[in-house]
């Protein structure tokens, strides 16, 4: 009896296993009315790295930052995603997980102590919910909330706002030609919201954790978007929005007014956008006004799939005088160059942070340049002093059969040169330019294979600011391996 007892446990034992690993891959929503899709994608990015500092005699500050953390020399980068969408007719719903992390063993096997750089991942270690967006859909309008990412000028220059922040929003349609979003944003990290924990006493060896009341940034922003329904300009969107950026980190209240347009007129495609930064900003005792512009404008011309030649140019205005009460250097909310439709490119130079050249992640900008804190920028980084900048680019791109390839060529100057080496006179105003080359070929719709080259060769400014040393053109190549599903 002993004996039968024992068999019948252990084969309920094995049976238990058995049964979960024949369910793996089926889904059923606890409300029938709910359809569900699963999807994912998997990036490896193999990245060989050179001259990141302009000298190759020197290894100081000799390394850039993505979001898998801080790359030298060679490095690969592993960015995994999971996740589900679905609802029904008034619900809806999407989650994505994700781990972005440098791939090696202590990050594989999830073995680090956590210290930099065997766990360098900006994500962190922890395989965790990188963007969410769940909504109900009252008809006349759709609540939704989350932290994926939302934008105010993602489709033309990115100039203000594109981020993956916490947020309440509303959207909308009037008619069938006039669609509206706005968003309440609170932003850790950049635009933070914590608690002051008054009314407790916390132990003097540790102080308050939730003494937060300088470290609040909210940002409150409104979209339109209209639609031409006929003539020659039929299906062209014309934006304006608005952001209003209560930055108590940095004691600056800022309004932001902007106005984009994008769309296809018959072979063209142009792009453009305006943006002008207006408020006001304490530092120290000294209470600074702000009113700084930005613009952007590019063009796409489809002579055929295979050849679209496009250029366009950027603008973003600098400070000439630190020592005045006015600021005059735009900084964006959380600009998002990297990923815009002409001169965006993942792997590219100028859209990491590259501490030598003052960028900083997904902005193109040198905004990390200058000597006192500003009122916006990823992680609250620009500063009201940065140099602005012009950039005029041009390139092509195309496709043909399971090839695409997009190479472009940018070039880049300060708006107002800053101190050069000796602390006193002003440097050069030519920063660099940037040559981009990626190729790829799609072996299905389930994987593709691409080679990304990049060069940025250093103007005068940089040996200003450096030293005459600092001349040498810093190359990044990058094989990419991308998996969907």
């Amino acid at each position: 009896m002993k004996k039968l007892i024992v068999f019948a446990m252990l084969a309920a034992f094995l049976a238990f296993p058995l049964t979960a690993f024949g369910t793996m891959g089926q889904m059923s929503p606890a409300s029938n009315d709910i359809n569900v899709k699963f999807f994912g994608s998997m990036k490896t990015y193999p990245t060989w790295m050179s001259d990141l500092n302009f000298n190759s005699d020197s290894n100081v500050k000799n390394w850039m930052l993505d979001e898998n953390g801080v790359m030298a020399d060679h490095t690969i980068r592993n960015e995994l995603r999971m996740g589900w969408k679905g609802g029904n007719d008034t619900f809806d719903f999407m989650i994505i997980l994700e781990a972005d992390f440098n791939l090696n063993k202590p990050n594989g096997d999830r073995g680090s102590s956590g210290e930099a750089p065997n766990n360098s991942g900006m994500t962190g270690e922890d395989f965790g919910v990188e963007k969410l967006d769940i909504g109900y859909n009252f008809g006349p309008f759709r609540i939704h909330s989350g932290w994926t990412t939302r934008w105010l000028d993602l489709k033309t220059g990115g100039l203000i706002y594109g981020d993956d922040h916490p947020y309440i929003g509303l959207t909308g349609n009037i008619g069938e030609n006039f669609s509206w979003e706005t968003d309440y944003t609170i932003v850790w990290d950049t635009i933070q919201d914590e608690t002051d924990g008054e009314g407790f006493v916390w132990p003097t060896s540790i102080g308050n954790p939730m003494d937060g009341d300088n470290l609040d940034w909210r940002v409150y922003s409104v979209k339109g978007m209209y639609k031409i329904p006929s003539g020659f300009a039929k299906g062209f969107v014309i934006s304006p929005f608005y952001a209003y950026s209560d930055n108590d980190e940095h004691d600056a209240q800022v309004s932001y007014f902007g106005l984009e347009g994008y769309g296809k007129l018959g072979m063209f495609t142009p792009r453009f956008e305006i943006a002008y930064a207006d408020g006001d900003m304490d530092l120290g005792t000294e209470n600074y006004d702000i009113g700084a512009m930005a613009a952007y404008a590019s063009v796409d011309v489809e002579i055929c799939p295979g050849f679209i030649p496009y250029f366009g140019i950027k603008f973003e205005e600098g400070d000439s005088d630190p020592n005045d009460d006015d600021i005059n250097a735009f900084n964006s909310i959380t600009d998002i160059t990297r990923y815009t439709p002409t001169f965006g490119m993942e792997n590219a130079i100028v859209y990491r942070y590259v501490p030598i050249l003052g960028t900083h992640l997904y902005s193109g900008n040198f905004n990390t340049i200058g000597t006192q804190n500003g009122y916006g920028g990823i992680s609250n980084s620009s500063r009201s002093d940065a140099p602005g900048m012009l950039m005029w680019g041009v390139g092509f791109k195309g496709k043909y059969d399971k090839w695409s390839y997009k190479v472009q060529y940018m070039d880049f100057s300060f708006d107002e040169e800053p101190i050069g080496l000796d602390g006193v006179t002003r440097t050069d105003d030519e920063v660099g330019q940037e040559f981009d080359l990626r190729v790829t070929y799609t072996f299905s719709k389930h994987f593709s294979m691409s080679n990304c080259f990049a060069a940025f060769d250093p103007g005068d400014a940089i040996q200003d600011r450096f030293g005459s040393d600092f001349d040498d053109t810093a190359l990044v190549n990058t094989i990419e391996l991308i998996w969907k599903w």
